[in-house]
């Protein structure tokens, strides 16, 4: 099998230690992960009774199909099968992968052995030999292989550094036991960075700890979790041990709390929320579980859930960006975070954050005039000098950063120079290969150069590693090689490149810019390839980490020039796109010149070359056909929030009679645009009047009213600095600008037609949704340009991904993400940071979500969930985690009701969770107050007042036609859904709150079911007593039935308590009975009653 090389680009929220090739994600407390596992592979590729898997910090995923005599490859994160590790293997049980690739396979149960696939491989060599199979394989820090031989009890080890086949006992003594030097049939270890060993005793049920050198273990205390079979141990990145309750069916984690499940916690199944026989455990770089789900022939993955750790959505906070280098420490309140680095650099490489952004519009920083046609190369230091090699003048000018006028010119001798690069002593070098074969070194301060290194062609890329060896990328020649500058030998080595222009992992066609990161890994912008090369350290054998042949990141075309930011991430020249693309945790996105066609715009690019980054993390790009040299800067993260999303529960609920808050006396006709500020100021577009009127927190009337020269403002958004910002698209086709206390307005942004929806997200970028022209556009208040940049949609109609049609609503979140009310198309698109592809969230290609009909509003809680205007449906639309509902104006019968709308537009929340709603046809602004707020029942409480009264005349819910005879159960959850077990059809009959249309809900083998009760995520617990003695619960929106407790009879009544404890009323046994749940029994206890009558009868006759 063929291996890529692996890529030095890390996660920065994960701690990483140096020789470390497993995952150990930094996690907070309470993190918790999606109980709906995904199917990352099935038996058709792992086979029967997978046993070993191992994920690298590349997210490569390694899979030991014992069944079919081979191991399973995912590389980089992969969802598609990459590769096969095959030959002679027999019955693999297990893997590892060091961090040089070398992959460690068991082969143990016919040829007793371990085997090594080193890295690239395509064949194995024996690397120990054993009894028989290891259980599981582990690699040290100190480069020791451990092989778990479980059926002899015991734990070797042996040196990977000596060629000796000779391996030392670690822990067991060869015999089952259960004393602290015995073990019996142990499973998974791990070994820390302190050589501490960690084993699953499996069949002691335990997990032992061997301090270093120690053959005396001792168990680790799992506090309440009593641990049935454990196979795999796994740590954090801060020590807290995870573990694969293999009999238990479970996955076990532990934290400053303690241990806790936090994985298929109801028990064995083949549901995706259960696992059966799980044997093997591991972290991906982002925190989500793989899983060996043994016994269901699959591996499952568990995703960390984004917002469990604060339970708001997260907010990138403000932060210090530091360059790292020798001089200087520049400071800036941006939303990057301050790098370090032990070693010393004299070239920026800034740390930025996962939404991290740069004006859309460039600032032009040398035109024509100063360099000429046909500049191509570019250097910043970290006393941010900028340096440009300027090809059709055949000079290198210098400036400093705070002027326009340069400071130095290189001349002398120089034909057609592309690259230069400056040392750390501030020698400059430059291509000079095309006519004179060589690179040229400017001393420091001199008038002139010497030769540095020979050539056979141009370099159209240059750099000097921290080793102070100089590269040249030669387009021509398909290479790339190095030569050391600490010796006076004009020989130099291929570093890249076969010399032939072939797309093969070792070859290159036509490479362009190069970088060479602290590691000394070289890579290579293979310009003609359409992608970017990665080679190891001293490794001529190349893996491809953008473009072409690295599925899962980016399409390139011609990319032209490579640098990384203190991540590791990339940042590419995108020449034939005529943008520039960066990664990061979240993958791959456009950053400046992403309109999708080039120009000379501010916002345009056409064929850049080469970039570089300031000490600030401003960006410098080479604009070569535009003849001019922009610099991007980057946007300050300047707000937490910009809009109130409050942390609402799963069962919140509002009274569906609302307030007018404004009729059309003040809010005028066809009121469309509302907006509540983060003090709970009310704003109101009047389209009659073309004013802004506005309400103080608490008033009833107008407090001020603002004009200007608007025309039919549509939306209008006002920052938590207090400034306004109003359509004036229609006509005037911009958008308008009150400052805090101003009257006065001013144009900010030049809009192709009117704005629907306006937002301004935490950088301070306002966003317009161009309703007439299909498209989202964008630009950064910060720049002195009107000029906006589309964002999302093509300006054409249509139904595709990256299409909109008459878009109206929108919404950015703390990530940056661009949510937009898809009007014709009656859904709701999601785009991501940087990309022109939307995702379906709610409505038509979203199935499973809730069917609209032109929605309008849309906004986001602190939890990330959808509220919706559903527009033509005349009714508002919530999400949650028990999925979408309707809150008001559920018959979807346009009225002007207190509780009917009719064609509502936009919808904001107040600091409270109260909802405002421009009722656009019935000429009002609606309020809806917030009724209930509780996070920790599933069903409700209301506060009554002491002389509430109800109606003596009841109106008749449900009747016998839809409940049949002798109805005896009813529940309604937080959210209002009424459910009512049918005893006759065996089924239970559910409403959604405001609906009389009912649905039946089927169950099997449910008999004369009595009662039911909801818990707060959702599940259902059904009395089942009646013929099969058994409370059955089905897990949220799934048919997957778990008994949960064994009763004698029917349970009359059914409650699940704040402790999470299920109780069941056993009326012909006068007893009520308790179980907690996920406790690992059925078997309940007496909670109240003695199992006789006599109490009754005695109170009876008293009575």
């Amino acid at each position: 099998m063929s291996r890529a090389l692996k890529a030095n680009i890390y996660c920065k929220y994960f701690f990483l230690k140096r020789g470390i090739s497993y995952n150990q994600p930094k996690l907070c407390a309470n993190a918790t992960w999606n109980q709906t596992a995904i199917t990352f592979a099935n038996s058709t590729v792992v086979g029967t009774s997978p046993f070993g898997m191992y994920v690298d910090r590349n997210n490569s995923v390694y899979v030991a199909d014992q069944a079919n005599g081979r191991i399973q490859v995912w590389l980089n994160g992969s969802t598609t099968l990459t590769g096969t590790i095959s030959g002679n293997l027999s019955a693999p049980n297990s893997v590892f992968v060091t961090d040089n690739s070398d992959v460690y396979v068991d082969n143990g149960h016919t040829n007793y052995r371990v085997d090594k696939w080193g890295w690239n491989s395509t064949s194995s060599v024996p690397a120990m030999y054993t009894c028989g199979r290891c259980y599981s394989l582990f690699v040290d820090v100190n480069n020791m292989l451990y092989c778990v031989m479980g059926a002899y009890h015991q734990v070797v080890s042996k040196s990977l550094d000596t060629h000796l086949n000779v391996w030392s006992i670690v822990a067991g003594t060869g015999s089952a036991g259960s004393t602290s030097v015995t073990l019996n049939t142990p499973w998974g270890i791990c070994v820390d960075t302190n050589l501490n060993l960690y084993v699953a005793d499996t069949n002691n049920n335990r997990i032992q700890k061997f301090a270093s050198g120690q053959l005396n273990g001792t168990t680790i205390a799992t506090g309440t979790i009593v641990l049935s079979g454990p196979t795999s141990v796994i740590f954090d990145a801060d020590g807290y041990m995870f573990i694969a309750d293999c009999s238990n069916q479970r996955l076990i984690g532990s934290g400053p709390n303690g241990f806790r499940c936090i994985a298929a916690c109801s028990g064995y199944g083949s549901s995706s929320s259960q696992l059966y026989y799980p044997v093997t455990l591991s972290f991906d770089s982002y925190g989500n579980i793989f899983v060996v789900d043994q016994s269901n022939n699959r591996v499952q993955k568990f995703l960390l859930l984004p917002n469990s750790c604060n339970g708001t959505t997260t907010v990138t906070t403000m932060a210090t960006v530091t360059s790292i280098n020798t001089t200087q420490s520049a400071s800036l309140v941006t939303n990057s975070t301050t790098a370090s680095s032990s070693k010393l650099l004299w070239y920026n490489v800034p740390e930025f954050t996962a939404y991290t952004s740069w004006s859309a519009n460039g600032i032009t920083f040398a035109n024509t005039t100063t360099i000429g046609v046909l500049s191509y190369g570019i250097f910043i230091d970290t006393n941010n000098t900028i340096y440009v090699s300027e090809w059709g003048a055949s000079r290198v000018q210098v400036w400093h950063d705070s002027s326009s006028v340069p400071i130095r010119n290189l001349t002398s001798g120089l034909s057609n120079p592309y690259s230069l690069f400056v040392a750390m002593n501030g020698d400059i070098y430059v291509d000079n290969g095309g006519s004179n074969t060589r690179v040229d070194k400017w001393p420091l301060n001199s008038s002139t150069s010497i030769s540095a290194m020979y050539v056979k062609n141009s370099c159209w890329g240059l750099f000097i590693d921290i080793n102070n060896n100089l590269y040249c990328s030669m387009n021509a020649l398909n290479q790339v090689i190095m030569k050391s500058l600490n010796n006076n030998s004009a020989m130099w080595i291929v570093a890249a490149g076969a010399g032939c222009s072939i797309p093969n992992t070792n070859a290159l066609n036509g490479p362009r810019g190069i970088y060479v990161d602290t590691e000394l890994n070289l890579y290579v912008a293979d310009c003609g390839n359409n992608r970017i090369q990665l080679f190891l350290s001293t490794q001529l054998i190349g893996k491809t980490v953008a473009g072409t042949g690295a599925t899962g990141t980016i399409a390139l075309n011609r990319p032209t020039g490579i640098i990384l930011d203190a991540n590791d991430y990339l940042y590419i020249t995108d020449c034939n796109s005529h943008r520039i693309v960066g990664s990061g945790p979240n993958g791959f996105r456009c950053l400046v010149g992403c309109s999708g066609t080039y120009g000379a715009s501010s916002n345009q690019l056409y064929y850049p070359t080469s970039l570089s980054f300031d000490s600030y993390g401003n960006m410098y790009v080479v604009d070569q056909a535009n003849t001019r040299t922009q610099k991007f800067l980057i946007t300050s993260t300047i707000y937490n929030v910009t809009v109130n999303q409050p942390n609402l529960c799963p069962s919140t609920t509002w009274y569906t009679n609302a307030i007018t808050f404004a009729n059309n006396s003040t809010a005028g006709t066809n009121v469309f645009g509302v907006f509540v500020s983060i003090n709970n100021t009310v704003y109101v577009a009047n389209q009659q009047t073309n004013q802004v009127v506005i309400w103080f927190e608490g008033s009833i009337n107008p407090d001020k009213i603002l004009s200007g020269s608007l025309s039919t403002p549509y939306d209008l958004f006002v920052t938590p600095l207090g400034d306004i910002y109003v359509d004036n698209g229609i006509s005037n086709r911009r958008v308008d600008k009150f400052s805090f206390n101003s009257n006065i307005s001013t144009s900010v942004m030049s809009v192709p037609n009117m704005c629907t929806g306006i937002f301004v997200d935490i950088s301070n970028t306002l966003y317009c949704s161009a309703y007439i022209s299909h498209q989202v556009v964008k630009k950064w208040l910060n720049d002195n340009v009107l000029t906006s940049t589309i964002v999302a949609g093509t300006g054409t109609p249509g139904l595709t991904a990256t299409m909109l049609d008459t878009p109206l609503g929108i919404f950015v979140d703390a990530q940056v993400n661009l949510y937009v009310a898809d009007r014709n198309n009656d859904r709701i698109q999601m785009f991501p940071i940087g990309q022109l592809t939307g995702i379906t969230l709610a409505g038509a290609g979203a199935p499973g979500t809730i069917t609209l009909n032109q929605p309008n509003g849309i906004t986001l809680d602190g939890n990330g969930y959808l509220f919706i205007a559903d527009c033509q449906n005349n009714r508002i639309i919530g999400s949650g985690p028990y999925g979408f509902r309707c809150l008001f104006g559920c018959t979807s019968v346009a009225g002007s009701a207190p509780s009917q709308l009719n064609t509502p537009g936009t919808l904001r929340f107040d600091s409270y969770g109260n909802l405002f709603v421009a009722d656009r046809f019935n000429h009002r602004v609606l309020k809806f107050i917030l009724a209930s707020k509780s996070c920790s029942l599933s069903y409700n409480q209301p506060t009554f007042c002491s002389n509430a009264t109800w109606s003596v005349n009841a109106i008749t819910f449900a009747s016998s036609s839809t409940i049949d005879a002798l109805p005896y159960g009813i529940f309604i959850n937080g959210i209002n859904t009424v459910y009512v077990p049918n005893r006759v059809s065996n089924t239970i009959i559910s409403w959604p709150q405001g609906s009389s249309t009912s649905t039946s809900n089927s169950y099997s083998n449910l008999s004369n079911p009595y009662s039911l009760f909801m818990s707060m995520t959702g599940d259902i617990y059904i009395d089942n007593g009646y013929s099969y003695g058994r409370v059955d619960k089905y897990t949220f929106n799934t048919s997957n039935r778990v008994t949960v407790m064994n009763v004698n009879g029917s349970c009359y009544g059914l409650f699940i308590d704040i402790s999470n404890n299920l109780y069941c009323s056993l009326k012909n046994l006068h007893q009520v009975v308790k179980l907690l749940l996920n406790n690992g029994t059925t078997i309940p206890t007496i909670a109240a009653g003695t199992q006789t009558d006599k109490t009754f009868k005695k109170t009876a006759k008293n009575a």
